[in-house]
């Protein structure tokens, strides 16, 4: 049996919230938001999480992110509905298309 690597990332694209004008909101007015409170995540872990790469940091972070989704949606999101795990076949197919 062949060990396939893998990756696993954390997306909250699909739960990013809008402004007024139904464009997606800044990654900094959401940091002052967060701000101070029990939510509180860095601009990169952020920024990273947005663009679907955050591939590394605290467990904390993947539940305070969780709960901010969760808050922004208005019902429960789990940590495991952010995560995208590839196997290594997967990362290279979609890579080799680009």
């Amino acid at each position: 049996m062949e060990l396939v690597g893998m990756r696993v990332r954390l997306d909250i694209s699909a739960y990013w919230p809008q402004d007024d004008e139904g464009e997606p909101r800044s990654i900094n007015s959401i940091y002052e938001e967060i701000k101070g409170t029990p939510y509180e995540v860095g601009r990169n872990t952020l920024r990273l999480a947005l663009d679907g790469n955050l591939d590394r940091g605290y467990y904390s972070n993947l539940i305070k992110l969780a709960r901010l989704c969760s808050r922004w949606l208005g019902e429960p999101v789990s940590p495991n509905e952010l995560l995208r795990v590839e196997d290594d076949e997967q990362f290279e197919q979609k890579n080799s298309k680009n």
